[in-house]
């Protein structure tokens, strides 16, 4: 998946991305920043109603803008509640 990702990321050549979550948002979250230095949003999905996703627990401190859909998961450290979509 890293390597699909690192393929597709070289291609595109991303200013943005925008993931709602899982690794695979994670790891091309990761590496869009660092090859390109593309600016970033990690929307921890509807489905993490209970807590956040792995994946959104450590996108934190590599996202440019880190969101929740779930006030009550949102803190002063992030992720940030802005509304929700449902």
């Amino acid at each position: 998946m890293t390597l699909q990702l690192f393929r597709i990321v070289l291609k595109e050549r991303p200013q943005y991305v925008i993931s709602t979550g899982a690794a695979p948002g994670y790891i091309a979250i990761r590496l869009a920043r660092l090859l390109f230095k593309a600016r970033t949003i990690w929307v921890d999905s509807i489905a993490n109603v209970d807590q956040l996703s792995t994946s959104g627990q450590k996108i934190g401190k590599h996202a440019d803008l880190w969101l929740t859909q779930w006030p009550h998961l949102a803190n002063d450290n992030g992720p940030n509640y802005v509304g929700a979509v449902v």
